[in-house]
């Protein structure tokens, strides 16, 4: 194939032999001792995973999976997000979020302009074999979650122009919460505001307004706001906790995990280890009734001061009704928020 005057290298061989069989121990402070990237603690690369670029923050607990690329000009990945194996991810500027999750073989990439660009929020999915073009910006905002076998492209070109064929190229924006089921198609220049959910197999073209439910191909709305997403009372939302709760122990005793009763909590125990949850199903906080290592629930929101003090004294917490949870957590914390997950049930990390 005859050279151009720029370089076309899709897969990044000579990065790959230097640095790609490494451990990740070894490749992780090579990547700060000679390329000068900014990494932060626990974070594995794993065997072949790759990031390549002149401008690259890695924040604590990022995960790069096996035969993994991310290369770009600049690279911001939030702290406790991953890269799935196969995983490809090209483009000028990457930026992801905290608690983001791309899982394997989704391939983000295509032909590049000085503002191509993709942002993906914090606490948001994108699942196996997605194709993303962020020629022109894809900007996906936090919450949201991305089906399999998606499409989102922000160019459409290949009949000659001068023909007088249409040849686009226009950015996409997906706002925070959506929900793209599988196989969703979005087109160039669409635009899908907060807390919509379009139905699997449908395409998408131009606007879809907020807290909307769209489907077919054109995809058309079909329910609104107030009566899209219903609306729960206080004790429709607590029976709906107390459903999950009960999924979440029936699941964990199938997994060989057994609970007793310890007031005022219940303790779980798996293997030689124990772990006490405290749930508050009313306004009252344990107070000094929860003790280091213990994960509180509570459905409504927790005050400031409260968090603050669980802080203090090594609680763990998950706070529905503020749709916030502690920094770090224990096993057991760590288990119930990937199964609320399930009920797209997220919550924010904060410090306290």
């Amino acid at each position: 194939m005859p050279e151009t005057l720029l370089p076309k290298t899709r897969i990044p061989w000579r990065h790959l032999v230097l640095f790609g069989w490494l451990p990740s121990p070894l490749k992780v402070l090579a990547y700060r001792l000679l390329l000068g990237y900014r990494i932060g603690r626990r974070v594995r690369i794993s065997f072949g995973g790759v990031v390549i670029g002149k401008k690259v923050e890695l924040g604590d607990h990022v995960e790069i999976g096996f035969l993994a690329v991310v290369q770009g000009e600049t690279i911001r990945i939030g702290r406790h997000s991953s890269v799935g194996t196969f995983s490809y991810l090209s483009c000028n500027v990457i930026d992801i979020g905290e608690d983001a999750k791309i899982r394997e073989q989704v391939y983000v990439g295509g032909p590049q302009l000085p503002e191509s660009k993709f942002v993906l929020g914090s606490r948001t999915i994108i699942l196996q074999l997605t194709n993303i073009n962020p020629t022109k910006p894809v900007v996906i905002g936090d919450d949201t979650g991305i089906g399999g076998h998606c499409l989102i492209f922000t160019h459409g070109a290949w009949a000659n122009a001068l023909d007088g064929y249409p040849v686009t190229y226009e950015p996409v924006t997906l706002g925070a919460s959506v929900w793209l089921p599988w196989r969703v198609f979005v087109m160039p220049g669409s635009t899908i505001g907060d807390g919509t959910v379009i139905g699997a197999n449908s395409l998408v073209s131009g606007n879809i307004p907020p807290r909307s439910l769209a489907v077919g191909s054109p995809a058309k709305v079909i329910r609104t706001a107030p009566d899209f997403p219903k609306q729960l009372s206080e004790s429709e939302r607590s029976a709906l906790v107390a459903t999950i709760m009960a999924e979440f122990d029936r699941f964990l005793r199938h997994s060989g995990v057994t609970m007793e009763e310890q007031a005022p909590g219940r303790l779980y125990r798996y293997g030689r280890k124990a772990w006490r949850l405290l749930w508050l199903r009313g306004k009252a906080v344990p107070g000094h009734t929860a003790v280091r290592g213990d994960t509180v629930l509570s459905e409504t929101a927790l005050p400031s001061e409260s968090r603050a003090e669980f802080a203090r004294h090594g609680v763990d917490w998950l706070d529905l009704g503020g749709r916030t949870r502690s920094e770090g957590g224990s096993r057991l914390t760590e288990e119930l928020v990937l199964f609320l997950g399930r009920y797209g049930i997220r919550l924010r990390r904060i410090s306290g």
